[in-house]
């Protein structure tokens, strides 16, 4: 397929440069970001990430949508359906991620009960009975509650898998807490004339050698790590804590990057979520890559990247790290990309569901769909709509010559103008996935000398998927509850415009004027509010880089648009999100 729109420069974070390897953050389908990356024909990662990849860490949404019940207490159909989907996508994204890991990588797969025992078999296949390598238990504490029905779930499952044999684990010791390593020794504790403590140690069983052994020596090497790791999750007092949901810890993650890789090896997280992955592989002086559907996720990303100097240090008290000790570093090069590279192979019955689609994309950018013979009034195919009078045409993709092979390029634009023999003159619109078009929007005269403006109305191409399955749209979450339910979505977004104006209030914000062209499922206009995701706040903006400071959800803003907020600058912008996961630009209040 030529002519493809791969990885693109969304923004540029600071330090980020055109020069020799930069970090990435990458928003879009992380299905297609691996293809991208197994096609290795991209400029900004060709030659790069292919077959380099040292170490692959995925925390996948754990398909939990169990609410949905039917007679007898079992799974529903849609539950069923829901499940397998998952784990199929699971199995391609393996495939994929197999590829591009080196021959001497090593893949960490983070689940929890409830599909972990499904995914051990898929993950077998893929990679290799034999290159089964653990099933490590996190270990976590907290308040246990009786329940009659079952017993508390304080663990989860990370199966650690390799490419080959080629593989080796660096050598990672735990910290050993003193006064439990001389309550277990039950021995007396001794003194040199230099005050160093220490034990005696004996030779052996059935041996009367006894030899010294220090306590700081014991303590500072440490313990070798067993396939139970007991870590405290991440919560509510912890230094760490972003407020996103499924927040891993980062002395997890310490633990697995230092084990399987060495500075300067590439790590990727293709399910990022709240960055943990990146930002313990650029503590620890790692290469990495991660992504992202959610727009929530981006930005927190981005900022914790920005912010990873102010955060704690890797390690723990016990292992000689001060308590409130700082990393103290700026990070290295990094930016943040779209992925738009579409597999066109996956179209289901889109043939069958040709009126239906040509409704659904007509009705996303605010078009009906006209009875009368528009194709004969301007002499053109694919004529369905008109735009404030002027027409709109419909990409066929229905069709498979255009769905392969055809690309509208400023050839297929001229066509156009060839075909309506000069009459057309003024707008003329094309609805297209964003894939099939090579060109944006285009300024032509017809053979009369008259302007004709194509504007490119695109969409993303997943959208072909969800419209030939059972036309529904996923939405940007709008509570904090749901975060998570984007990782492995379908859902799109449109780049189109959102207009947000707040104001200050003595209670924080108010927002007093928000536009989104989306419609609601009766394809009528979202009014007021209603189309509103969330919104992202930057307490003392620069002017430069957007950095949000704190995300508040559509469910927690009054309906007068009213956000009680303290902590606010002289200097504050706003970002919305509307449901779709369209973004305004930053609005300074």
């Amino acid at each position: 397929m030529t002519g493809e729109t791969q990885l693109d420069l969304f923004k540029k974070a600071k330090n980020g440069t055109d020069d020799n390897w930069q970090n990435l953050i990458v928003q879009g389908d992380n299905l297609q970001f691996l293809k991208t990356c197994y096609r290795n024909a991209d400029p900004l990662i060709k030659g790069r990430v292919k077959g380099k990849v040292k170490l692959i860490y995925i925390d996948p949404p754990f398909a939990t949508k169990s609410d949905f019940k039917g007679s007898g207490d079992e799974k529903s159909y849609s539950d069923k359906v829901h499940s397998t989907e998952f784990i199929e996508g699971l199995r391609e994204h393996l495939i994929y991620l197999r590829e591009i890991l080196a021959d001497n990588g090593s893949m960490y797969v983070h689940l929890d009960e409830k599909m972990s025992h499904y995914v051990k078999l898929i993950t077998d296949e893929i990679f290799g009975k034999e290159n089964f390598r653990n099933e490590i238990i996190w270990s976590f504490t907290g308040r246990l509650m009786y329940s009659p029905k079952k017993f508390n779930c304080k663990h989860n499952s990370i199966y650690l898998y390799s490419k080959s044999d080629k593989h080796r684990l660096n050598e990672v010791t735990e910290p050993i807490d003193r006064d439990e390593y001389l309550k277990m020794k039950k021995q007396e504790l001794h003194k040199d004339d230099d005050g160093r403590e220490w034990i005696w140690g004996h030779a052996g069983k059935g041996k009367s050698h006894e030899y010294k052994i220090y306590i700081d020596e014991v303590i500072s090497k440490g313990r070798n790590l067993s396939s139970t790791w007991k870590i405290p999750i991440v919560n509510t007092s912890s230094k760490e804590r972003l407020d996103y949901p499924t927040q891993k810890p980062e002395a997890l993650l310490e633990r697995i990057i230092r084990a399987s890789s060495n500075p300067g090896d590439l790590v990727i997280d293709v399910f990022g979520g709240s960055g943990t992955t990146a930002a313990v592989a650029e503590k620890l002086g790692r290469r990495w890559i991660v992504c992202d559907f959610g727009k929530h996720a981006i930005y927190t990303m981005q900022k914790r990247m920005l912010r990873i100097g102010e955060s704690k240090a890797l390690g723990s008290v016990k292992g000689g790290i001060k308590k409130n000790q700082k990393y103290g570093e700026t990070p290295k090069p990094f930016c943040v990309v779209s992925t738009g590279a579409y597999d066109f192979s996956r179209i289901m019955k889109l043939r069958e569901n040709k009126d239906a689609y040509i409704d659904f994309v007509l009705g996303l950018f605010q078009s009906s769909r006209d009875e009368k013979d528009l194709s004969g009034k301007y002499r053109l195919a694919n004529i369905f709509g008109e735009k404030e009078g002027d027409p709109v045409e419909v990409y066929p993709v229905w069709n498979d010559e255009y769905l392969k092979n055809i690309r509208i390029d400023e050839k297929y634009l001229k066509g156009i103008i060839l075909q309506s023999r000069g009459k057309l003159k003024g707008n003329y619109y094309i609805i297209t996935p964003e894939t099939c078009t090579l060109v944006g929007d285009t300024t032509m005269k017809n053979s009369a000398g008259n302007e004709v403006h194509f504007k490119m109305l695109k969409f993303p191409y997943k959208i072909l998927e969800d419209v030939s399955r059972n036309f529904q749209i996923q939405q940007q979450p709008s509570s904090q509850e749901n975060v998570n339910n984007l990782i492995n979505s379908t859902g799109f977004y449109f780049n189109d415009d959102v207009e947000i104006e707040v104001e200050k209030t003595k209670q924080g914000l108010k927002i007093t004027r928000f536009e989104t062209k989306i419609l609601d499922k009766q394809g009528e206009r979202l009014k007021a509010l209603d189309g509103l995701a969330m919104l992202l706040v930057d307490v003392d903006y620069d002017g430069d880089i957007f950095d949000m400071d704190r995300t508040v959800f559509a469910k927690d803003i009054s309906d007068e648009g009213k956000i009680r907020m303290t902590g606010l600058t002289e200097s504050v912008a706003v970002i919305a999100i509307d449901k779709h996961g369209n973004e305004s630009k930053p609005f300074v209040v």
